[in-house]
């Protein structure tokens, strides 16, 4: 799959993606993306 940059769905794959992250935005920003996945793909 291809990797997204930039929106919404581009900022959720780097919060994922980041270490710092805390696990509420890891949480949210999962729910984007698999949102989006399911959405679009």
């Amino acid at each position: 799959m291809a990797v997204h940059h930039g929106g919404k769905v581009g900022k959720a794959a780097k919060t994922l993606a980041t270490k710092g992250s805390s696990k509420s935005a890891k949480s949210k920003a999962g729910k984007t993306l698999a949102d989006h996945k399911a959405e679009k793909h």
